[in-house]
């Protein structure tokens, strides 16, 4: 067996950001930007197919098929820390449009992303101090994201399979996204499988979900909660303008849609920080009352909402933290061993059982 590794991302995935600056508005990438940051082009000055076959976007492809991974950050990416997810390898892969691109040595492709992530709107409900200072909303660029959802409709859903909004703010929480799952014709997205959404879920109620149309429902079928903590005192500090029990009635309705349909996939996740790595075994119990299939843990990232000083207080990841001992003795924790759990780009951080 070849021990080649190969990632589809840049295959299959157009993530449009939205970065802190104007000139940022609308960036392309072909994964989760803080693991492969060079963008490919942008969504306010090219269509999309400038953009998904251009010189950027067959630079990155290369770089995968000849197993450098150059563009790629290793110490961030947990699927190249442990092959997961998009990373396997080479004889692996079974995806017709990926092994044609493996064998041919495609750079070009013949088709258009299949995977969308829209990351272009900010707007959100809460202010989570881990993603931002304030409570964000779109309004002053209304022009410039009903732009790019134009393009992402006409030029880029009629090839897509999956549909994933938002990484960048709550898709109820943006007045463009909402109404855009709200007026959705399944015409224009004949060949979408699935629309993933990634949500705090304080606005996911049934009033909401009664207004999205039921063959947009039906295409419901991933979604992500970010919580961030296990106790509603935790809560209501790692996610700013939030209440924990209006949380826990909504997952109660989203449980019952994992349950009932359309959901075939739900999870949870928490940003892992010195206020809150105590939790970490109760925030997978709290996930076993709603039917979650997968509990996720991550290290926390600088967005640029600390200081350098304050980071450092907060990111209990990292060895040099005065209580790193304390979290390294909550990852011995046997219910974190569930097969339900991810360790995510903190699987490194685990002593390993020599180490112990």
């Amino acid at each position: 067996m070849s021990d080649r590794l190969f990632c589809s991302k840049p295959f299959e995935w157009f993530e449009v950001s939205r970065g802190p600056g104007s000139d940022q508005e609308g960036e392309v990438f072909m994964c989760c930007p803080t693991w492969l940051e060079r963008s490919i082009g942008n969504l306010t000055r090219q269509s999309v197919q400038e953009i998904w076959n251009g010189p950027a976007a067959q630079d990155i492809r290369a770089s995968i098929l000849d197993g450098s991974f150059k563009y790629c950050n290793r110490s961030r990416c947990p699927h190249l820390q442990t092959p997961s997810g998009p990373v396997q390898r080479v004889d692996e892969v079974r995806e017709p449009d990926l092994v044609a691109a493996i064998r041919e040595g495609r750079t070009v492709l013949p088709h258009g992303p299949r995977v969308i992530n829209c990351s272009y709107d900010r707007s959100c409900n809460l202010s989570c101090p881990s993603c931002r200072t304030a409570i964000i909303v779109e309004a002053r660029d209304k022009s410039r994201v009903l732009e790019m959802q134009r393009k992402l409709t006409e030029e880029a859903l009629p090839d897509a399979h999956v549909l994933y909004i938002t990484g960048s703010g709550d898709p109820f929480g943006s007045p463009f996204f909402r109404r855009w799952l709200q007026t959705m014709r399944r015409a224009d997205m004949p060949q979408l499988r699935t629309i993933h959404l990634h949500t705090n879920a304080l606005l996911w109620t049934a009033e909401m979900w009664r207004s999205i149309p039921a063959d947009v429902q039906s295409l419901v079928k991933l979604a992500d909660v970010s919580i961030d903590a296990a106790r509603p005192e935790t809560y209501a500090i790692n996610r700013r303008g939030g209440d924990f029990a209006t949380l826990l009635r909504n997952m109660e309705f989203i449980g019952g849609l994992r349950v009932r349909g359309p959901l075939e996939w739900l999870g949870i996740s928490m940003v892992v920080q010195a206020n809150n790595f105590a939790e970490m075994p109760e925030f997978v119990h709290l996930s076993r009352r709603f039917g979650v299939d997968t509990v996720y843990f991550q290290q926390l990232v600088n967005w640029g909402t600390f200081s350098d000083e304050e980071f450092a207080t907060r990111a209990i990841h990292a060895p040099s933290h005065p209580r790193h001992h304390e979290f390294l003795q909550v990852l011995e924790d046997p219910v974190l061993t569930d097969p339900t759990v991810s360790l995510h780009n903190l699987a490194d951080v685990r002593p390993q059982p020599h180490e112990r």
